[in-house]
């Protein structure tokens, strides 16, 4: 037993010598990384504890009268202030990493849709993130709405085939796969729109889009050929 815990001391001893050395051959270059990342670390420390709860509160209020015009349908206002304020536009390019500044991206994005400035409008959508699978999937759903009007019926199926999965639900998926079913039709991609009927069909039994399932999947089913299920 002593002759394995002298043997363990002298790898300790190698092993910490071996470290010093290597040290003393490299002091500079491991001053400097060790310096690196003390001031990595307490620039981390500082962005997360200081910074940035400082930027959300001040991005909050900053937000705050284009939030008030948005639900007053005030959409000049939401997108170019009204001359004391700034717009929704002004807080998302200027606190866009905020969660304020997240959310003034959506009340821009549908501000322009309000104008039928679909392009702008996708400017700001596509940049919106929300953790919350609804609003996500409401975001989604914009973007499809963009997309169509802009005459991309394809990207748009696709959009509102992906808007209605991202949260199930009995009140927005019936109606957004509606609109995935139309939209792969108009484009002939009749695989995809039965595809997207079915799902009203089996999965949203009591939607009122359900209702007209069937028919839809005959539809598309004869442009392919065959005969329905």
């Amino acid at each position: 037993m002593t002759t394995e815990n002298n043997k363990s001391n002298w790898q300790d001893s190698l092993k910490i010598n071996q470290i010093a050395n290597w040290y003393e051959n490299h002091r500079k270059n491991a001053n400097i990384i060790l310096i690196a990342l003390i001031v990595a670390v307490a620039g981390l420390i500082y962005y997360q504890k200081m910074y940035k709860p400082a930027q959300e509160l001040e991005a909050a209020g900053q937000l705050f009268m284009a939030e008030r015009y948005f639900e007053k349908d005030s959409m000049n206002q939401v997108l170019k202030g009204d001359g004391k304020y700034p717009s929704a536009v002004d807080v998302a390019e200027e606190y866009g990493n905020t969660s304020s500044g997240n959310l003034a991206k959506f009340y821009a994005g549908r501000a322009y849709m309000s104008k039928k400035e679909y392009k702008n409008a996708l400017g700001y959508l596509e940049d919106v993130g929300f953790d919350d699978e609804i609003m996500s999937a409401l975001i989604i759903g914009l973007q499809a709405d963009c997309y169509s009007e802009l005459n991309e019926t394809a990207k748009a199926a696709d959009l509102y085939m992906k808007a209605a999965k991202e949260r199930e639900n009995i009140f927005t998926s019936p109606l957004l796969l509606m609109k995935a079913g139309q939209h792969y039709e108009a484009v002939k991609n009749y695989e995809s729109a039965v595809k997207a009927y079915k799902m009203i069909r089996d999965k949203f039994k009591e939607a009122q889009q359900a209702q007209f399932a069937n028919k839809y999947i005959a539809r598309a089913m004869a442009k392919m050929g065959q005969s329905p299920d």
